[in-house]
């Protein structure tokens, strides 16, 4: 199976400090995986360097099988998509306008989008439920309408990866939930290999293939959703008691 990242005897350090250290991981192109972890773990910071955004790194990270560093910012484009956590809020532009920015690996300068370009963006809307807003500008949306905003903008990128920050951070559990479907889909029927990190242990477990968990800049433990999540390992991490349950589906979810 084609590996779509690699990292090997990744280090990032932040002053001299270590946030992350020695981490190895391999995903299948096609995978969904979760990152889970407390604040600080190192979730963020191995997103910002498996994206290239952390450039002063020790050890390798690969994207099919080339450094990170070796893309051009266009090409690497049509491979990557990352939402962060925090998106702007600010930009002067309306909503159809920031989903049709997306499509900027795809559209040469001086050149004006194709028909494909805005099908593109128009798809990706209606996924999101947002094409009712696409003539509002995005300083009028709320958090969550500005998350999803962006979102749609990744969709309408259709690159290979999609990188996500806390996706559904600020939505209503209707919203957090319909997005974890629409990246599963993704997963299953385009083949897209999404990497995200998730405060939500339940919607890990429901939604990924795997999940990697950090604590302390370290990789604590990875594997099969039931293979993680578990009262011990989630105790030692997360210092806090839990009561794990299973589901139809046999997918572990945890009462507090």
């Amino acid at each position: 199976m084609k590996k779509a990242i690699i990292t090997k005897n990744l280090t990032v350090s932040y002053n001299g400090i270590p946030v992350l250290k020695d981490i190895s991981i391999s995903i299948n192109e096609g995978e969904f995986v979760s990152i889970l972890g407390p604040n600080g773990s190192g979730k963020t910071t191995l997103i910002k360097a498996l994206t290239g955004i952390i450039k002063d790194i020790k050890g390798e990270v690969l994207l099919f099988g080339r450094h990170v560093s070796s893309y051009r910012r266009r090409e690497f484009a049509r491979f990557v998509s990352f939402l962060p956590q925090n998106p702007p809020t600010t930009l002067p532009f309306f909503v159809r306008d920031i989903v049709l920015m997306g499509r900027f690996p795809y559209i040469k300068r001086f050149e004006m989008e194709k028909s494909h370009d805005i099908e593109a963006a128009e798809y990706a809307m209606e996924l999101m439920d947002i094409r009712h807003l696409g003539k509002r500008h995005l300083m009028e949306l709320s958090g969550g309408e500005v998350k999803r905003v962006f979102i749609a903008q990744a969709v309408a990128q259709e690159s290979n990866i999609l990188f996500l920050d806390e996706p559904t951070a600020n939505l209503d559990i209707n919203y957090q939930v319909e997005i974890f479907k629409i990246l599963k889909k993704f997963n299953k029927e385009m083949n897209k290999t999404i990497v995200l990190i998730t405060h939500d242990v339940n919607h890990a477990a429901r939604f990924a293939q795997r999940i990697i968990l950090l604590k302390e800049g370290l990789i604590f433990k990875k594997g099969k959703p039931e293979e993680v999540i578990n009262m011990k390992d989630l105790k030692s991490v997360f210092s806090t008691d839990v009561c794990i349950e299973y589901d139809s589906e046999n997918k572990p979810y945890i009462l507090i």
